[in-house]
C-alpha cells in the first residue's frame, strides 16, 4: 500500500484530469455503478444545491476513491450503505461539539489533527475544488460545510485514517 500524501493525491489529479473525455466519462460511470451507496449519499448531501453542486461533490467522491485504489494498487470493494449510515451519524454526532463556532476556527482546528482522520487529505482536497483558500469568504458556507460533511463522512466509511496507519 502506498501512502495516500500530497504527490500521490497531486498524481491521481494529473490523471484524471489529462485522460481523454470518453475516458473520464467511463471511469466515472464505473465508480457510480461501482459504489452506487456512495453516490446515493453525494446526491442526498447535496440534493439542496443546484447541479453543479451535485456534480461537484459526485467529483470529489469520485476523487477520494481514485485515491484509495491508487494507494491500494487495487479497486475499492464496494461501499456497503449501513457503512455510510453509521459514518454519517458519528459525523454528526462530532459536528454537535462545533454547534455555534466561528465556521474560520472550525476549519483551523480541524486542520492540524487531533481526533480527527487525515485532516489534510480533506482540506487538500477542499483546497483543490475551490482552487486555493478553502476559508475565502468568496465561497459559499453552506456548500463548503456540506462537502466537507461529505468527505469525512466518506473518509471515516472506508477508515481512511485507520489505513494510513497499518
Amino acid at each position: 500500500m502506498r501512502a495516500i500524501d500530497q504527490s500521490l493525491v497531486d498524481q491521481v489529479w494529473r490523471e484524471i484530469t489529462t485522460c481523454p473525455p470518453g475516458r473520464q466519462e467511463d471511469e466515472a460511470r464505473r465508480f457510480l455503478e461501482g459504489q452506487p451507496h456512495v453516490a446515493a449519499f453525494c446526491q442526498a448531501i447535496t440534493k439542496e444545491f443546484d447541479p453543479a453542486v451535485q456534480k461537484a461533490a459526485l467529483g470529489l467522491a469520485f476523487l477520494l476513491f481514485k485515491i484509495l485504489e491508487a494507494s491500494l494498487r487495487a479497486p475499492f470493494p464496494p461501499v456497503a450503505r449501513h457503512r455510510i449510515q453509521e459514518a454519517y451519524e458519528a459525523t454528526t454526532e462530532w459536528l454537535e461539539q462545533w454547534e455555534g463556532a466561528d465556521p474560520r476556527i472550525f476549519l483551523r482546528s480541524v486542520q492540524g489533527g487531533g481526533e480527527f482522520p487525515q485532516p489534510n487529505l480533506i482540506q487538500y482536497l477542499l483546497t483543490s475544488f475551490y482552487g486555493g483558500d478553502p476559508e475565502s469568504v468568496d465561497y459559499d458556507q453552506e456548500v463548503k460545510a456540506s462537502l466537507f460533511l461529505l468527505l469525512k463522512t466518506l473518509s471515516d466509511t472506508v477508515d481512511v485514517g485507520e489505513s494510513e496507519q497499518a
